[in-house]
This record gives structure tokens, sequence and C-alpha cells, in this order.
């Protein structure tokens, strides 16, 4: 299938997004009000996809507006208010991504925000928080509160910030191979390997590399035929952890694996042309009962990078997850 087809496949899922975002430019799950801005962020880059300027514009003045003093965003809102009150290290530069989305589309869409008084006072504003994140081995803490910087580093969390900064500054050379695994990121005694975004990630954001580690260690999460689990020891595909696996095949360079999975997620879109959260399989039930934007924006990034991997022939490389040619 070719991205024309794709798109025009995928089209009732971008609506879905579309329809959940508020009159202020969040964009909620679902119909529920929650915003994640992490999450608000994925639907963007679907957005910039389908060239939807006046909702990703909405939604990228809303991120901007809600970025405090000090760079950060909290990262909960329910019906437009804030309902968690701490910030979470990979929130507030996620927005670099759906700016390079869009500029690989649209450079026009970014010359506009530029001349907008506060916009590269506020990017530049969060990547210098950024900085604060890190602790004296050069990693990020997961979150802040009012009594301080959590004592945790999250693979997925740290892996996000890769990207973002690498989105953010193109030509920035981030050497991450000194990282000390085993003795940062499984921290409180808690073993995370279950969990298959700790192991995909890594290779979306280019930090490792190896194919072969990475068709071994998916072994334990991927469900032939249906799609990527969630947690390891739990019948339950999720499909924008199936998308996300997608990606960080191409990164690794496993296209055909890549192919595969997407085909496998395809069969669970609705009647209604709208992807639910995930499925658990040994109950034949779509859980939880919901139809997540976020799921949907990942849905359409995997399909769109895979079209165009495919078509273009472009390589690989972690900029897969959001390298577009305008086809």
């Amino acid at each position: 299938m070719n991205w024309p087809e794709l798109r025009q496949k995928l089209e009732p899922a971008k609506d879905w997004i579309i329809k959940n975002q508020s009159d202020d430019g969040s964009i909620s799950w679902d119909e529920k009000g929650k915003c994640d801005p992490w999450d608000h962020c994925e639907c963007l880059i679907a957005l910039a996809i389908y060239e939807e300027w006046d909702a990703w514009h909405k939604g990228v003045n809303w991120f901007l507006e809600n970025i405090n003093q000090h760079g950060l965003i909290f990262p909960e809102f329910q019906n437009q208010r804030a309902t968690q009150i701490h910030f979470e290290s990979h929130h507030a530069p996620y927005i670099s991504l759906a700016l390079m989305q869009a500029s690989l589309i649209d450079k026009k869409q970014i010359d506009y925000l530029s001349k907008k008084s506060n916009f590269k006072e506020k990017i530049d504003l969060i990547f210098n928080e950024l900085n604060n994140f890190r602790d004296e081995d050069g990693y990020y803490f997961w979150a802040k509160d009012k009594k301080g910087y959590s004592d945790n580093s999250l693979i997925t969390a740290t892996m996000s910030i890769l990207l973002s900064i690498k989105a953010n500054d193109i030509s920035k050379d981030i050497n991450f191979d000194t990282l000390k695994w085993s003795k940062k990121f499984n921290r409180d005694g808690q073993d995370r390997s279950r969990f298959s975004m700790d192991f995909y990630y890594p290779f979306l954001a280019g930090i490792k590399k190896d194919k072969s580690e990475f068709k071994k260690m998916l072994k334990s999460f991927y469900v032939e035929g249906l799609g990527v689990k969630c947690v390891k020891e739990e019948p339950w595909v999720t499909f924008a952890e199936s998308s996300e696996c997608v990606l960080a095949a191409l990164v690794n360079g496993n296209e055909n694996l890549a192919e595969e999975i997407f085909k496998n997620l395809l069969q669970f879109q609705n009647s209604d042309g709208i992807f639910p959260t995930g499925y658990q399989y040994d109950l034949k039930i779509f859980w939880p009962d919901e139809k997540s934007t976020w799921t949907n924006a990942a849905v359409i990034i995997a399909g769109h990078a895979l079209c165009t991997f495919r078509e273009n022939k472009i390589g690989t490389g972690s900029n897969v997850f959001i390298n577009l040619s305008n086809s």
C-alpha cells in the first residue's frame, strides 16, 4: 500500500483527533476531556502529516501558551484545567518533534510561527530548563515537583528527550554510548525489562543499533498476527506500542519486520475507521474500552514513515520517525 492509499484509509483516524480538539487547541485522549501534553504533541505530528494546519497551529499555540516561566508544562489537563501539579522532563521538549515534522512538510508553517514575538524565547526556555533535569552522570530525572527532582531516570522518557533534542537541533551530536543502563534505569528495585517500550525506545532513538539484538528482544513482545504487547506477561497487544515498534524497526533497518507488524494492526481499524487502544487476545475483547487520539496518531505516524521509507529508500537513522518528504 502506498501513502496516498493509506492516507485515505487512515483519514477517519485523523478526523477523530480533530474531533477531540477543544476550542482552546488542546487535544484530549477522547471525549472525556483528559489531555496529556506528550500525547497532544503526538497528535500534532499526525496533523502535520495530513497538513491540517488550522488544527495544528491551534494545538501548537495551546502548548506554548501553557509553558510556564521555567519552560515547563503540567503533565495532565482535564477539561482545559491542570489536574496534576508536577512536571515531567520529557513533556515540554517533545513539541520540537511536531515542529520538525511540520517543517519537513511545509517550512512556511514554521516561518509563520517564528515571526511571533515569543516563539523562539519559549523554545529556548524549554531546552534551557531541560539541562536542569540532568544529574551528575548526565541522566535526566523523570520528574520534578515542589519537593525537588524525582530519583528516577526512565528509559522511555530519556529516549523521548534525546529525539526532542535532535529535532530541535539536527546538527547536534549526542553521544550516549557511555550510558550505564543497569545502574540508572532499573531504579527502586524494579526490573523494567517487562515493558516493551523500554525495549524498543533505545532503538527508535538510534542509541541501540544491533539488528540481531532487536530481533531477539522483540520475540518476548511480538504476537505474530496481532501486534506488540505492552507488558511481556500480559495477553494484551496495544496499537500505539505496535506503531512505535514499527518505527523502531525501521530505524534499525528491519523494513520487512516493520511492514509485518503494521499489517497486523491494520486489521483492528473499526467500522468507523478508528483504532482502539488495545486488544486482550485471551478474552478476545478490546481493552480498555476507549479509542485514544494518541493511539490513532501513532498509527498515522508509523504508516506514513513506513510508506516514505519504502517508496523513497531514504535509509536508516533516528530521523525516520519524522523524516517526511511531501509525498
